[in-house]
Parts: structure tokens; C-alpha cells; sequence
């Protein structure tokens, strides 16, 4: 006859649930600790230099990232930021999400030249007006998409992606993509770019995308047939038509307006991180650093954009002046994916003016100094701003960047994508993927960019 009691060899449902609770309980706190250790390890072996290095030294701080981007942007499916986003997460690998998460509804430049409901300039191309009406102006609006990177081991990052590309599409659709559809052939990635509607969800009258060809001309247009010989149209209808023709507009009347809609996308973007208390004309808190990441056009534009020193009449930013300085006297660090600063400064030989980048330049470098000068046991010399261009030799709208007075030059080489039996380098994706390329990114982040 078999004892009532329990089998000594067999455990009890009670104490099998305590087992298991007891061991999840440590591979939970194996888990943190491994996290821990990993995030750890990846923060030593970040050099100070580092953007990684930055994060990581930068537990009192609260870290904020610009990501301004470049010519030949590709309107809402652009992913620049989201690679980088993801690319820092991966490296520090105590991200609660793999990239962050967004928020808020994208947010629009919504005063002076900007104000709902506000008319278009007066622009004319070839005796056409650029915008034709309200609603046109209104989908012009530059916006700001806002990004929180939470960590289980660290500050809190924000990335804030600033876009000025609605700027350009009126001109870039209708004069440049339509205009070459016939003469060089029809590029269907951008004619389905410039023909797609879409508004912008939770905030009235704005757009994600807008229909500048009208869904019936795009169909003509597609059916055109090819003239220009295969490589020769990729390359104009892709890095000529789509990206340079942005440089074109933005050092010409277009300028002011693409200034004047960063300078309000910043000042958003400060406000939104502590909307419980911070207004767009409140003092940058103490403890906020800033980082800039510029694609192409981008790095001369939020310079441009943030000394309001110069000349900025009608600017309708103007009046926060400072706090765009005390952006800059917090920013430490900026990294160029492709720049065009020596290109540039050919059109800029008559002297520090507004249009001159190296101004600019001179302004960060100063505010930076008078800033550091005023923490507690500063010495005497100041540690000068850096920064660090990435440049592909293959890519045909970028140069390095030469030593500039008060600020530290780092210039590294990347190779964004394949050379083809060691003749050619895709050139749209040469200037295109620095933020794609997980070989650039993890350059700026380990600061162990070959120089």
C-alpha cells in the first residue's frame, strides 16, 4: 500500500512555483546586470571625443540632438534620422525601444511668413508665381519631427529632426522633375514623390506629402519615353536635379524663408521637451547640451540659422536671438555627413557677412569659450568646439573641411557604398547614405574615424 505522503523525488505544484519565481527573479537581476555591464563597457571604451563618448559622459545633463538634413532629400520617406536614432541605441544598448519613440505630431513653423492661413510670398519663377494659392504655402511649412530616446542606464536623449525640404518641392516638382520627364526621361521615384496627398494627421490644414503634379499629368509624364543614355540621366534626374538644384534655392530669395522656419522648428523643439515648463521664450535650462548632426546643405543652414547677430531683417525669430545663442554656447560637438563649405565660401569672398559659414563659425567658437569660462574651476584656456566632417571620396558634392580659427578639424573618410569593379560608386548614394551607412555612424559614435 502506497504512504498519503507526498513522493520525496517529486516536488509539491507550490514548490515548483516557488522554484521558478526564485529563478526568473535571477536571470532578472542577471539580465540588469549584464545590460548594465554591456552599456558600461560600451561607455569606457567610448573616447571623450565621441558622440558616443558624450552621451555617456553626460549623466547630469540632459542631451539634445539637431539632426538638420542636405540637398535631395526625400520628403516623408526619408529615414536619416531613424538610422541614426537606431544606430545610437544599438551601440549604448540600454535603449528601451530600438529607436526611440516619437513625440507629438509633427511640428510645424506656424508663425509670421508661416502663420495659418498666411499668403504666399510673392516669388515668381519665369513669370509664374512659385505658390499659387493659400493652401500650396501652407504645404510649404517646414516641420520638426521629435524624437525620446529612454534608457534603463542613462539621460534621456532627444532627437530632433528638423525639415526644411517643403520649401523646395513646389520649384523642384513642377520646373525640374516635369521639365526633364520630357527632354532627359521620367524618374518615377520622384514624379511619385511630387504626386502623392497626404495631411497631416492632428494638425489642421498641413501636409505629410502634397500633390505638386497633379496624379493625371504624373501619369503623362511616366509614360514618356528615355533620351539621355543611362547613367548620364540617373545622375541628372537623381544628385543633379533632385539635390543640387536645393543649393541652388537656398543661397538665393527662398533663403530667408528656409532660415526663418529652422529658427522656429528650434525653438519648438526646446519648448516640447519640458512642455510642463519651458515656453519658446524661456532661458535654455542649465543643464541642457546640445549636439548638431548636418547632412550636405544642412550644416551651412542651422549655423545660419542659429547666429542671429547678423543681418536677419524681417526675421520673424529675430526677437529670441538669445536663446539661440545659448544653443550654441552649449554645443560642443557637430558632425558633417558631406559638407560644402569650401564651394560655398566662393560665393562669400567680400568679407563676414551673413552668408559667409566661417562667421558663423567664429560666433560658436566665441559664445562656446564665454560659456566654459563661466563653470565653476574653468581654466584658463578654453577646450575649442570640434567638428568632425565625414566625407566619401566618391561622393561628388562634398569636400573637407580646412582648419578654421577656434575650432578643432577632424576629417574622416568613409565609403558609403560598393565600387563597382573599381570604376564608379552609385554618386546619389554616395552622398546620400552617410546617416544609412552603419560604418559612418559607428565612425562619429567610437570616434575611431580613419583621418
Amino acid at each position: 500500500m502506497r504512504s498519503s505522503s507526498a513522493d520525496p523525488k517529486r516536488l509539491s505544484s507550490d514548490t515548483r512555483l516557488q522554484l521558478v519565481t526564485l529563478m526568473l527573479a535571477i536571470l532578472c537581476v542577471f539580465n540588469t546586470h549584464s545590460a548594465a555591464a554591456q552599456e558600461t563597457a560600451a561607455c569606457h571604451a567610448a573616447p571623450a571625443a565621441s558622440l558616443a563618448g558624450w552621451i555617456c559622459h553626460s549623466s547630469e545633463k540632459e542631451i539634445h540632438i539637431f539632426y538638420i538634413h542636405g540637398i535631395g532629400n526625400d520628403g516623408p520617406t526619408d529615414f536619416d534620422s531613424l538610422e541614426l536614432r537606431k544606430s545610437i541605441c544599438a551601440y549604448l544598448k540600454d535603449c528601451t525601444t530600438p529607436a526611440g519613440e516619437p513625440v507629438g505630431p509633427w511640428d510645424y513653423a506656424d508663425e509670421g511668413y508661416f502663420a495659418p492661413g498666411a499668403a504666399p510670398p510673392a516669388l515668381d519663377f519665369l513669370g509664374q508665381p512659385v505658390w499659387r494659392n493659400n493652401e500650396e504655402w501652407s504645404a510649404a511649412a517646414p516641420y520638426a519631427a521629435h524624437y525620446k530616446i529612454a534608457r534603463t542606464h542613462g539621460p534621456v536623449i532627444y532627437v530632433d529632426a528638423l525639415h526644411w525640404w517643403p520649401l523646395t518641392f513646389a520649384l523642384k516638382c513642377r520646373q525640374i522633375v516635369a521639365g526633364d520627364a520630357s527632354f532627359v526621361a521620367p524618374n518615377k521615384l520622384r514624379i511619385n514623390t511630387c504626386s502623392k496627398r497626404e495631411a497631416a494627421p492632428g494638425v489642421p490644414d498641413r501636409f505629410r506629402s502634397y500633390d505638386w503634379i497633379s496624379p493625371d499629368d504624373a501619369k503623362a509624364l511616366l509614360k514618356m519615353p528615355s533620351h539621355g543614355a543611362r547613367a548620364n540621366r540617373d545622375l541628372k534626374t537623381g544628385l543633379m536635379d533632385w539635390g543640387f538644384s536645393d543649393a541652388v534655392m537656398a543661397l538665393g530669395p527662398l533663403r530667408p524663408y528656409i532660415l526663418d522656419g529652422i529658427r522656429q522648428l528650434i525653438l519648438k523643439s526646446l519648448s516640447d521637451a519640458h512642455p510642463e515648463n519651458r515656453s519658446e521664450s524661456a532661458p535654455v535650462a542649465e543643464n541642457d547640451e546640445f549636439t548638431i548632426v548636418s547632412h550636405s546643405l544642412g550644416s551651412y543652414l542651422i549655423f545660419a540659422a542659429l547666429d542671429t547677430s547678423e543681418d536677419t531683417t524681417g526675421d520673424q525669430a529675430i526677437g529670441h536671438g538669445e536663446r539661440f545663442h545659448e544653443v550654441l554656447e552649449r554645443t560642443s560637438r557637430v558632425y558633417f555627413f558631406a559638407n560644402q563649405l569650401r564651394l560655398l565660401e566662393l560665393a562669400s569672398l567680400d568679407g563676414r557677412t551673413d552668408r559667409n559659414l566661417v562667421t558663423h563659425l567664429e560666433v560658436w567658437a566665441k559664445l562656446r569659450c564665454d560659456h566654459l569660462k563661466t563653470q565653476p574651476n574653468a581654466p584658463q584656456e578654453c577646450a575649442p568646439p570640434r567638428i568632425t566632417a565625414l566625407n566619401d571620396p566618391s561622393d561628388l558634392l562634398t569636400w573637407t573641411v580646412p582648419d578654421l580659427e577656434g575650432v578643432k578639424v577632424e576629417n574622416w573618410t568613409v565609403k558609403n557604398a560598393p565600387h563597382w569593379l573599381g570604376i564608379i560608386e552609385n554618386p546619389t548614394l554616395a552622398h546620400n547614405n552617410y546617416a544609412r551607412d552603419k560604418r559612418a555612424v559607428k565612425a562619429i559614435l567610437a570616434g575611431d574615424g580613419p583621418k
